[in-house]
């Protein structure tokens, strides 16, 4: 006869309200992936540099998605923001927004534009001299990051949209999305 294994998730306390953040997600996510090894599961993850789908393997009944918009755009004008990532399951869409743009008005006589990396979310560096030789430095938002967590069904077809990065003189890096799923 099997037995169940026994579940530890943490829980904060009140003498534990700082560890809300990053550490207890971290906590969280040992957790979970330590009870899924109990019950014999093997830890996957799909990942999407660009926009696709993903299809939900045999047995799988619940995914979590991590998602970041892509990065904005910086110019002296007409940057564009970046283009939302998200994940569409049955419950719902999932939106990790991207990156707004920056348009900064200088008088260059040199002028530098650092794109944001392929597939991080960053955006656009700007920097440069104004008309007297003084240094500045702009850049534009970074996407946001989304984890999401939901029930999947065996099969299904989850469409998965990788948000390009904002145009300028320094573009936004694309978004990127990740599934992590248990077999």
């Amino acid at each position: 006869m099997a037995t169940t294994p026994t579940y530890s998730w943490p829980t904060p306390d009140d003498t534990d309200l700082v560890k809300l953040g990053a550490e207890a997600i971290r906590d969280l996510a040992l957790a979970i992936e330590s009870t899924v090894s109990a019950l014999g599961g093997t830890k996957k993850i799909e990942t999407f540099l660009a926009s696709g789908s993903w299809v939900v393997p045999s047995g799988v009944t619940y995914a979590i998605a991590h998602i970041k918009g892509a990065g904005g755009g910086i110019n002296t004008s007409g940057a564009t923001a970046g283009g939302n990532s998200e994940v569409v399951f049955a419950s719902g869409t999932v939106t990790a927004t991207g990156g707004g743009a920056h348009n900064q008005n200088q008088i260059n006589s040199s002028v530098v534009g650092t794109n944001g990396a392929p597939n991080s979310g960053d955006g656009g560096i700007r920097s440069g001299q104004d008309g007297g030789n003084r240094g500045y430095i702009g850049r534009a938002g970074n996407g946001a990051f989304v984890v999401h967590a939901a029930t999947v069904t065996p099969a299904a077809s989850i469409t998965v949209t990788v948000g390009a990065g904002g145009s300028g003189t320094g573009a936004g890096g694309s978004g990127i999305v990740w599934i992590e799923y248990y077999e």
